[in-house]
């Protein structure tokens, strides 16, 4: 005997249903469609951020090379965050600088250099001053000179205040998830990866 289900209730169980898979997505913090910045990697190849990471979940981390302390934590995290995932070939990760006066392409390589990071997956970018400023205004980072002293020999040496971030942005240029970048567990962000793919 074949029992038919009334229209109505098979309309019912489909709004639950797209409802469920609604839920279950991030909410947009900020969508980049329309924004466009134009940055060099370590290689001081072009990068226009976000359209080239487009079709990719991105993994953003915001960093200054000469941080004591704050943004080694966040780097290592990313490359923990890298070898956590089962299948990596979706998903790149950004290292962004505060610091593009001294944070050069060059000065990026060795950077990553010195975290062992596999350039396919890994990308850090620079650029001009007032374009960097824009975009991390953009991203909503704040990154500030703390303290400067000028050494014997007339070199300036100063640190930064700033946000300890690592952001998801998903396929569509749209951040989805933000997390303590420091301090954040790898397992953490990987489900939110898993989540947007």
């Amino acid at each position: 005997m074949k029992f038919l289900v009334p229209p109505k209730l098979v309309f019912i169980q489909f709004a639950l249903s797209l409802l469920t898979v609604s839920c279950d997505q991030p909410e947009i913090i900020k969508d980049l469609n329309g924004r466009s910045f134009e940055l060099l990697d370590q290689d001081s190849s072009q990068v226009t951020f976000p359209d080239d990471f487009r079709g990719k979940v991105t993994v953003l981390g915001f960093i200054y090379t000469h941080c004591p302390d704050v943004c080694p934590a966040i780097t290592a995290n990313m490359k923990n965050i890298s070898e956590q995932l089962e299948n990596p070939e979706n998903v790149q990760f950004v290292g962004i600088t505060f610091d593009p006066r001294r944070d050069t392409p060059s000065v990026l390589k060795k950077y990553m250099k010195q975290f062992n990071l596999d350039e396919e997956k890994f990308t850090f970018v620079t650029g001009d001053t007032s374009t960097v400023h824009s975009m991390l205004n953009t991203l909503n980072i704040t990154a500030e000179i703390s303290s400067k002293r000028t050494t014997g020999n007339g070199d300036t040496i100063y640190f930064m205040r700033h946000t300890n971030r690592i952001s998801l942005m998903d396929k569509e240029e749209r951040l989805r998830l933000e997390y303590s970048g420091s301090y954040s567990k790898p397992e953490h962000i990987v489900e939110g990866i898993n989540k947007l793919r």
